[in-house]
C-alpha cells in the first residue's frame, strides 16, 4: 500500500510460448522465470496482493511455490497469441477485486521474462506513478548507440542505404540523441488507465530508467546471457 492506495502485482504467464517452449518455466540459477518474479515481488513491501495470471495449472502451482496467489486460471479466450494484454489484466484485477471485496488503485505488471529486475526497480516505478499523478510508468533502459535508428541500414536488391536520412549526418555516436527501450521490468498503471482508458501506457506516462543490466528473454541465447546476472541483490533466496 502507498499512502492508503491498494497495490496489486500481476505476473502474466501463459503457457503457449512459441520462441522458447515452456519459456516461463525455464530455469535460471536453479529457479524458474516464474519463481524469480515471485521471489522479487516478495521483497516489495508496498504490494498488497501478488498473483499469477496463467492458463496452466502447473504454472499456477509454480507461482504458489514462490509466493504468488493463484485463485483462478485464465480463460482460454485470454490465452491465445492474439489475446489483448489489457483484457487479460482487466480479468485478473477485477477477479481479485471480487475475491478481496475492494478495488485496487495501482496495478503492477511484472513479466517473468525480465528476471534481472530488483525489488527497488518495482517500488520506484510504483512510487513514481503515485507521486507524479501519471496514468502509467514504464521501466526503460538506455538504447545502445549501435541500435540507434540513425545508425540502422537497409538493404534493397543488394543496395545499402540509411533507414533514416538523418543517419548520413552522424559523425560520432556521442552526438546521437538518447533513446530508450522497454525492458519489461515493470509497468505501473492506475486503475483508471486500465479500466477507463483501456491502455497499459497512458497518454500521461512517465519513464523509470533502469541503470543496471537487464535481460528481456525472447530467444534461447538470452537465457544464457541472463545467467551472468545472478545472484540478485535484495532478494530473499530462501
Amino acid at each position: 500500500m502507498i499512502d492508503g492506495k491498494r497495490v496489486i502485482a500481476v505476473v502474466p504467464a501463459r503457457s503457449g510460448s512459441k520462441g522458447i517452449v515452456d519459456k516461463n518455466m525455464r530455469l535460471l540459477a536453479g529457479t524458474s522465470l516464474i519463481g524469480w518474479a515471485g521471489k522479487t515481488l516478495a521483497s516489495v513491501a508496498i504490494v498488497d496482493v501478488r498473483i499469477i495470471s496463467t492458463d496452466s495449472a502447473r504454472y499456477a502451482t509454480e507461482g504458489e511455490r514462490h509466493g504468488l496467489s493463484a485463485p483462478f486460471l485464465r480463460p482460454a479466450g485470454l490465452s491465445t497469441d492474439s489475446a489483448s494484454s489489457v483484457d487479460t489484466l482487466r480479468h485478473a484485477v477485477s477477479t481479485m477485486e471480487q475475491i478481496t471485496g475492494a478495488p485496487f488503485d495501482i496495478v503492477l505488471v511484472v513479466e517473468p521474462t525480465s528476471p534481472l529486475r530488483l525489488p527497488t526497480d518495482i517500488e520506484r516505478a510504483a512510487r513514481l506513478l503515485h507521486s507524479s499523478g501519471a496514468d502509467s510508468v514504464v521501466t526503460v533502459s538506455p538504447l545502445s548507440a549501435k541500435a540507434h535508428p540513425h545508425k540502422i541500414l537497409t538493404v534493397h536488391e543488394g543496395r545499402l542505404d540509411y533507414f533514416m536520412p538523418e543517419g548520413r549526418s552522424v559523425v560520432a555516436r556521442q552526438t546521437l540523441p538518447p533513446l530508450f527501450w522497454r525492458n519489461g521490468v515493470c509497468y505501473a498503471l492506475t486503475r483508471r488507465c486500465l479500466f477507463d482508458l483501456g491502455v497499459i501506457i497512458g497518454p500521461n506516462s512517465r519513464a523509470e530508467v533502469i541503470d543496471h543490466p537487464v535481460a528481456n528473454i525472447d530467444e534461447p541465447w538470452e537465457l544464457e546471457l541472463a545467467e551472468l546476472g545472478f545472484p540478485l541483490p535484495g532478494i530473499n533466496l530462501d
